[in-house]
């Protein structure tokens, strides 16, 4: 439990206060250098995005600093009426200010106050004008003592802060989600994807304002949601019928100029939602439409005759692709032949697609199943490559280190040859001094 002294209640915290304001001037001589910088090199961003960084960071500050001046200005009137209390009761138990706590630094009914060593319970009336004390007896727990103002940041900055904590929580989540599920941006493909968008708008825009829920339980909400859009996203590669089930397929709406009104009515596309669609392509005639597809995401591929032909991926993920290979006028067989062909099978190929009368295939990496060593010599290519190693150079290079040892011997063999020619130069070394000898590899006179 926390009990407060007088001269707590009579000393507010304004050291925020004064810090938001030094913060402020401080970015406000770094807004002018930077405003200067930028008049005169226009063409440097980096002056451009600091002044307007910075403009944002002082009215921020600006902001902060005048909602703590009207809270503390509101607790201070709220406060008043603590104080006005704890000032009748040492009059009445006549002990001082200084020996009197009370549990909280407004008046609650129900509130503990502290006189000498007694303790009481303060209940007011409804206007809060009068009160009355009880004598109670705590239940053995820790209690603290608050008889300085303590440097903190306030509960008004803490919710602030808290805020900050969720909005940067939730910016990491969703980009780290956006690169993980292989996306540049929020524009929805399917079902799947336009739901995430709003069920991850509604987690971030509704749980960061609410305070009963901390931080981390909406990093846990965040991480929950992350799951079930990764688990649905390998049930839907994975098994055709959680694939049409939660990310559709392609719907052939137009074929050779004739409209396939069932299916339109199915997807829910009426007469004049599809004349909007093919205004939109430049079309006003549906009978000049050779094949008009309604893909996953609510938009219409339109091919009118006379245009090249459009294709569609045959085989998709190792899978076969059944819508396609329907509309082309084929079965599987037609289509395991032609990998047959290319020496590959269905579960091989990463992308296969039908383009003038030949099956164009992209096939899964291989070098997985390859041992170790090839991947160390790969490193050792690229280290080659990268340092302009040769074999010309390398063969060069230890050429090079062989005359030098080679050199080296030669002069330590002749060396050792004229000691041994004069054994008694040691001891006549002082008598006799040595003549000069001329050393042919280095071509000078070497004492």
């Amino acid at each position: 439990m926390d009990l407060y002294s007088y001269n707590y209640l009579t000393h507010p915290n304004t050291l925020v206060t004064y810090l938001l304001v030094a913060l402020a001037v401080v970015v406000g001589i770094m807004i002018i250098f930077n405003g200067f910088k930028y008049m005169r090199d226009r063409t440097n961003l980096k002056y451009r995005d600091l002044f307007i960084t910075m403009i944002l960071v002082a009215i921020l500050s600006i902001s902060i600093g005048f909602s703590n001046i009207m809270q503390q200005k509101n607790s201070s009137s709220q406060n008043s009426q603590t104080t006005q209390m704890v000032k009748d009761i040492s009059r009445n138990k006549h002990v001082s200010t200084s020996q009197i706590y009370v549990s909280s630094t407004q008046l609650t009914n129900g509130m503990t106050v502290k006189v000498g060593r007694n303790y009481y319970q303060a209940d007011f009336n409804t206007s809060y004008n009068s009160y009355r004390l009880q004598p109670i007896r705590l239940i053995p727990s820790e209690v603290t003592y608050h008889d300085r103002t303590e440097l903190n940041i306030g509960n008004l900055n803490s919710e602030y802060l808290e805020i900050l904590f969720k909005f940067l929580i939730g910016f990491v989540v969703l980009v780290v989600q956006i690169n993980l599920s292989g996306k540049g941006n929020l524009a929805p493909s399917n079902a799947v994807d336009q739901i995430q968008n709003y069920v991850l708008g509604g987690i971030i825009g509704g749980m960061i304002y609410n305070q009963a829920i901390t931080t981390l339980q909406f990093f846990i909400v965040l991480l929950i949601w992350s799951l079930i859009i990764f688990v649905s996203r390998i049930l839907s590669r994975q098994f055709p019928i959680f694939r049409r089930l939660l990310a559709g397929e392609p719907q052939n709406i137009i074929n050779n100029g004739i409209i396939n009104v069932d299916t339109a009515l199915k997807n829910g596309m009426s007469a004049s939602d599809l004349s909007f669609k093919l205004r939109t392509k430049g079309i006003s005639n549906f009978q000049d439409v050779k094949s008009a597809v309604l893909e996953q995401n609510g938009q219409l591929t339109v091919t009118t005759f006379g245009d090249e032909s459009l294709s569609y991926p045959i085989i998709t993920d190792g899978a076969i692709n059944e819508d396609v290979l329907e509309r082309m006028g084929h079965d599987h067989d037609w289509v395991e032949n032609l990998a047959k062909d290319a020496h590959k099978e269905i579960s091989q190929i990463f992308l296969g697609q039908y383009v003038d009368d030949h099956l164009v295939i992209i096939a899964y990496p291989s070098h997985a199943t390859r041992p170790w060593y090839y991947e160390l010599a790969q490193q050792v290519q690229n280290f080659g490559h990268n340092h302009h190693l040769t074999p010309e150079g390398i063969r060069n290079a230890k050429a090079l280190q062989q005359m030098k040892e080679l050199a080296q011997k030669r002069h330590m063999g002749k060396k050792s040859s004229s000691v041994d020619k004069d054994p008694d130069s040691t001891s006549t070394s002082e008598d006799k001094p040595r003549a000069p000898k001329r050393d042919n590899n280095n071509r000078g006179i070497r004492k």
